[in-house]
């Protein structure tokens, strides 16, 4: 029987036989295929939130709401000044085109003729800063609602009502739950017989050991300095979520010629 160990808590796999010596098992941890951390890109005032741990949550979903006041106000007023400078535009437009009559008739001179043609330019570019002023006070909006990069469960929340967020602050943890995986690692000798796609069985002990199926999906190509072997990953389908992140899991290898 052989028997590997990878310390720090982290993954403890073994090759054993619990039922046959003739079968061979790698054990390893549940972990979510997927999961992050979701911070924030503004600085703000925590203002509304819904959704804690334990929670599910859709993708797009927001999970916090910053400054809502602030940023109301921020785009009232970048509005009003569009407003006013689209006005501008117009009266300046609306003068050009008389001035270009009369220039034409020699009733004014070139100079007053070309300095009407400034005043319009410097209008409509002033238009065009007005506009980009609203659409980053209306970027701002957006990324001041925090929303979920997936769908999954909120696994941890570091925010309160009324907390200073700043920019780059950690908000929540999210896993996907939909999936979950078994990482562990092999020696060169049993890593020859697996491949990857190949479906193995994988048996739960905290759930009176349940068989579900699962397929590999990463197989290290090299041995990695400082690793007890070559990395694998089998992903298993976690429809109802019965399996949680942290369980043990035994995973069938192939036997040797298989």
């Amino acid at each position: 029987m052989n028997k590997y160990l990878k310390d720090l808590g982290v993954i403890t796999l073994f090759i054993i036989s619990p039922f046959a010596m003739s079968e061979d098992y790698a054990m390893g941890s549940l972990v979510p295929v997927r999961s992050v951390t979701v911070s924030s890109e503004v600085t703000g005032i925590v203002d509304e939130f819904d959704k804690g741990v334990g929670d599910s949550i859709a993708a797009g979903e927001v999970l916090v709401k910053l400054s809502i006041a602030d940023n109301a106000l921020n785009i009232k007023l970048a509005k009003a000044e569009l407003d006013v400078s689209l006005h501008e535009l117009t009266t300046q437009e609306k003068q050009l085109q008389r001035f270009s009559s009369l220039y034409e008739t020699k009733g004014i001179s070139a100079s007053d003729y070309d300095e009407q043609h400034r005043k319009t330019r410097l209008s409509r570019a002033q238009v065009e800063v007005d506009k980009i002023k609203l659409a980053m006070v209306q970027r701002e909006k957006e990324k001041s609602e925090v929303k979920a990069p997936f769908s999954g469960l909120i696994l941890k929340r570091n925010i309160e009502l009324g907390q200073f967020i700043p920019s780059g602050e950690k908000l929540y943890t999210l896993v996907d739950m939909s999936k979950v995986k078994v990482e562990f690692y092999l020696l060169e000798s049993d890593v020859m017989s697996t491949h990857k796609g190949d479906v193995v069985n994988v048996i739960i002990p905290a759930l009176n050991n349940k068989s579900v199926q699962g397929y590999v999906d990463i197989l290290s190509p090299a041995f990695e300095a400082g690793d007890p072997g070559f990395l694998v990953e089998v992903i298993v389908d976690n429809t109802g979520s019965k399996l949680k992140p942290g369980m043990q899991a035994r995973v069938k290898l192939a036997e040797q010629g298989e």
